[in-house]
């Protein structure tokens, strides 16, 4: 037996003697506080009920007197709910740090064990007869994440490791100088940005079958995060120029590459506002809560399911790369993979505030049914048709105008991503660690199967 598949057997057996552990630790904890929990449950439920309600109007009403009385009662919420918080916390400190930290340690063991097979396996896959680039190239983009890049001196960090550098400047094409760093010999060309900023680059990559790295120096990282990087580690992504090699998919929307999604409706009208990004919450303020109260008329679009069935004029339509997860709470708006070559469409019809709100109640849980209001589905290509010329979207983020009509299709394995060693397989950072699956699957690794 390997070291390798030694260490994920202890871990395995590790996490599920935690496992047990922790249950046993909440069963005594519950017990133990059952009256302090009967006196301050109903509250909690009540204040949250109050708290959700009171934001909503908040956000969504038109006049001042409203929203600011709302922000009162969320105020005067948020106050009830820290006392009764706190009065238990206080009460049970001893039993409640035990469980915090039974629950990490499940955690951080339960996620070695599952990733560490897919990871190490990916990895000497990637090995295998793959030579490091000898002449790596780098695109930053100064202006993502508010300056991240300039701040961390990524460039001179890049430039020690021998990487070239090219600092994005006003009015470059992104695309046409990636073609000139292939041109003049790159072998593995990268990005240090947003998501926006990916993929133009990465179109030239699978184009001119080179590798591409991606790091992370924008607001969100979405693309980075589901690839299984550290997104509050920017620098250590440059590892990725002397890493291993993955295949992923992409996908494209006439000739426009994107690597996460394309966004029709209300996100894509916030991301044309000229102040987007540099004031997200004021924009989001301005041109979401029309959305909300279901004052917006619908996209004049249409889009047939695999069934046949159409619907028309959703108010917000999104087809992305891969399946994203919004039946889970804690991992909402994360890809489990990279590589299942098909594209997710959603789309959401509700027409009045009260219906939307419902929804996105819903889907908060994790206890939505797909139905007339929201509708989702997986196919490897979709066309959109449109009443108009050209619609506005958000391509990976970015404003964009697309022509009609709109043709998706997915783009499997096209795009040779390098990844540092030792980087978890996408979503491996996002599993789920409490469900009978992930149990049984630590079961099995504890027992020797270590695929």
């Amino acid at each position: 037996m390997s070291r390798t598949v030694a260490g994920r057997r202890r871990l395995a057996l590790a996490a599920l003697a935690v496992l047990v552990a922790l249950c046993i630790g909440l069963v005594a904890l519950i017990v133990g506080s059952f009256q302090d929990l009967a006196r301050v449950g109903p509250g909690t439920v009540l204040d949250v009920a109050i708290l959700a309600a009171a934001g909503w109007w908040a956000f969504t009403t038109r006049r001042v007197w409203k929203r600011r009385l709302n922000l009162v009662v969320v105020a005067l919420a948020v106050g009830g709910l820290l006392a009764e918080l706190v009065y238990f916390g206080v009460a049970h400190a001893t039993e409640l740090l035990t469980v915090v930290v039974l629950g990490v340690a499940y955690a951080g063991a339960a996620r070695r064990a599952l990733s560490g097979g897919g990871r190490a396996a990916a990895d000497r896959a990637a090995r295998g007869g793959v030579p490091a680039p000898t002449r790596p190239w780098l695109l930053i983009n100064p202006n993502s994440g508010g300056g991240k890049a300039q701040r961390l001196g990524l460039a001179e960090a890049a430039t020690r490791r021998g990487i070239q550098v090219r600092v994005l400047e006003p009015g470059d094409d992104p695309q046409a100088l990636a073609h000139a760093a292939v041109t003049a010999g790159a072998d593995a060309i990268g990005v240090a940005g947003g998501d926006g900023s990916l993929g133009p680059v990465a179109a030239v990559a699978m184009q001119q079958n080179v590798p591409f790295v991606c790091v992370p120096t924008g607001t969100r990282n979405h693309f980075a995060h589901d690839l299984g990087l550290n997104r509050a580690k920017p620098l250590a992504a440059l590892a990725a120029f002397t890493g291993v090699e993955r295949r992923v998919d992409a996908a494209r929307v006439g000739d426009r590459v994107f690597l996460n999604n394309v966004s029709l409706g209300s996100y894509a009208d916030m991301v044309r506002e000229p102040g987007y990004r540099a004031h997200k919450l004021t924009t989001t303020r301005a041109v979401l809560p029309s959305a909300l109260r279901g004052e917006r008329a619908g996209l004049p679009v249409r889009v047939h399911d695999p069934e046949g069935r159409a619907h028309d004029q959703p108010l917000v339509l999104l087809v992305a790369n891969n399946r994203y997860d919004l039946r889970h709470p804690f991992h909402l708006g994360a890809r489990h993979q990279l590589d299942a070559s098909v594209l997710y469409v959603a789309a959401l019809s509700a027409t009045t505030g009260a219906r939307f709100a419902a929804l996105l109640g819903r889907v908060a849980l994790g206890n939505y049914v797909a139905g007339a209001r929201w509708a989702e589905w997986t196919s490897t290509a979709v066309r959109v048709d449109a009443g108009v010329d050209r619609v506005p979207a958000g391509i990976d983020g970015e404003a964009a105008m697309l022509d009609t009509p709109m043709e998706f299709r997915t783009l499997p394995l096209a795009l040779r991503v390098l990844v540092p060693p030792g980087t978890p397989t996408a979503g491996a950072a996002s599993v789920r660690l409490f469900t009978p699956a992930t149990v049984r699957r630590l079961w099995a690794v504890a027992l020797g199967d270590h695929r």
